[in-house]
């Protein structure tokens, strides 16, 4: 009788319990770092007033954090494809989460952001891992769905941080929304109990630890008709080097490019914002609520994503993405009436922020499993010079004094080159969680 593989096994499985614990965690760590990479924005006009900082250098502090996940991504994250995604995951997490809670007693600039940087490396380590373990484990129809879920609470948790920030900030001052965001300290012991390992991993260290793990996933199947044997590595050169060969190099720098252009926008736009706003003539207190509906746009964003790249795929869902990300944006700075306002503000967060979903989930589709990791965090951390220069180019851009209208389309702009880089890609299946074969290559 010939044997399943056990890949195809659990990437043919129906959602189960394993399956939903996994949405939950992976779900909460989206949270937390949405929460933790937000919180900035919020905190930034109090910080800018009590230590007397210029937009230039409250712009580098908040890139601190972000040149600390690139870090995390390029160091950290690519160690679980040798020591297993849930001991990288759990460990990043852990230290996120005390560096967050440690910001709480900074006292000046360079304190504040020495803790930020050291809460992106945690950061940069778990994100690409928390993907690239959701679709070594999700049902190969549901990948993208749940991964855009997974990824959808990026948005709640910056929702989140600004609701806490109107609350908290003028009550106990901004110190007490960091002491919030080391909260996931407490629920290190449900993580590491509960958190599972990725089946390829297993396959090739412990296969009997991959027998529990298939029948966790679908406790219906028949282990004795399944191999348990390690799919085959296609290359034995380095995972790095891998990125580029088999057809992927061109293809891979575009999609680099992608993802540095969805994250300026992203970490520009959650960073300034509300300065941004100020600067157009709103009070505070609603600039920070259009932060909260830039938000609630990502979250629909991220979900109908989901949906559309299940149906029409990835590549076609992200260039409408950024279409809309682009016109809704150059809107913006017209400054319109108040319906057409939020509803473009609501669009502008679907289009941008809820593309980073999207995007994530399209690098995770490109690869094989075996250097999936790698792939999914040098996409996260070269994007993250996009998220590096967000902060600092709002800083300088606001620090020009520049008109409204002029704002927002500087801030459409890498739209527009996120468009022609997702359009230079062409997408091969790559079948299975460990399929061999080239997953990118660029249209000439």
């Amino acid at each position: 009788m010939t044997q399943k593989r056990a890949l195809d096994v659990a990437g043919g499985a129906p959602l189960g319990k394993l399956h939903y614990t996994l949405l939950f965690w992976c779900s909460f760590i989206m949270l937390f770092d949405g929460y933790d990479l937000v919180i900035y924005g919020s905190v930034v006009p109090r910080l800018m007033e009590e230590w007397a900082l210029t937009p230039v250098v409250a712009g580098w502090m908040g890139s601190a954090a972000l040149f600390g996940m690139m870090f995390g991504a390029v160091v950290v994250g690519p160690q679980a494809d040798r020591l297993g995604r849930r001991k990288v995951v759990i460990g990043s997490v852990a230290l996120a989460s005390l560096c967050a809670l440690g910001t709480a007693f900074t006292w000046d600039a360079p304190s504040f952001a020495l803790l930020r940087f050291i809460t992106g490396v945690g950061l940069g380590g778990a994100i690409p891992n928390i993907v690239a373990l959701m679709n070594d484990l999700a049902p190969t129809s549901r990948r993208s769905s749940l991964t855009t879920i997974m990824l959808s609470f990026y948005s709640i948790g910056a929702m989140i941080s600004a609701l806490v920030a109107m609350w908290i900030i003028p009550r106990y001052g901004w110190e007490a929304t960091f002491i919030i965001g080391g909260v996931p300290l407490l629920l290190l012991p449900w993580l590491a109990r509960q958190l599972p390992e990725s089946l390829h991993y297993l396959l090739e260290k412990d296969r009997a630890a991959a027998g529990d793990l298939l029948t966790r996933i679908d406790p219906q199947v028949d282990t004795s008709s399944v191999s348990f044997e390690a799919p085959p590595r296609t290359s034995s050169a380095a995972p790095l080097s891998r990125l580029f060969a088999e057809g992927r190099g061109v293809g891979t720098v575009f999609l680099w490019l992608g993802f540095g252009m969805c994250m300026l926008m992203v970490y520009g736009l959650n960073t300034w914002l509300p300065k941004i706003m100020v600067a157009g003539g709103f009070e505070l207190g609603s600039s920070l609520m259009f932060l909260v509906t830039l938000n609630i746009g990502a979250t629909f964003g991220a979900l109908g994503g989901g949906w559309l790249a299940d149906r029409w795929g990835c590549k076609p869902t992200l260039m409408l993405f950024f279409l809309l990300a682009v016109v809704s944006l150059c809107t913006l700075g017209i400054k319109p009436g108040p319906l057409l306002l939020n509803a473009m503000l609501l669009v502008a967060g679907a289009t941008t922020i809820g593309t980073l979903a999207v995007i994530h989930a399209f690098a995770a589709q490109q690869y094989p499993s075996e250097i999936r990791s790698t792939g999914v965090s040098w996409c996260s951390a070269i994007g993250r010079f996009g998220g590096v220069a967000g902060p600092a180019l709002g800083g300088l851009m606001l620090s020009l004094n520049l008109p409204l209208q002029l704002n927002f389309i500087l801030c459409a702009v890498p739209g527009v080159v996120a468009i022609l880089a997702i359009a230079m890609i062409r997408q091969r299946n790559v079948a299975g969680s460990a399929a061999p074969g080239r997953a990118l290559e660029a249209r000439h």
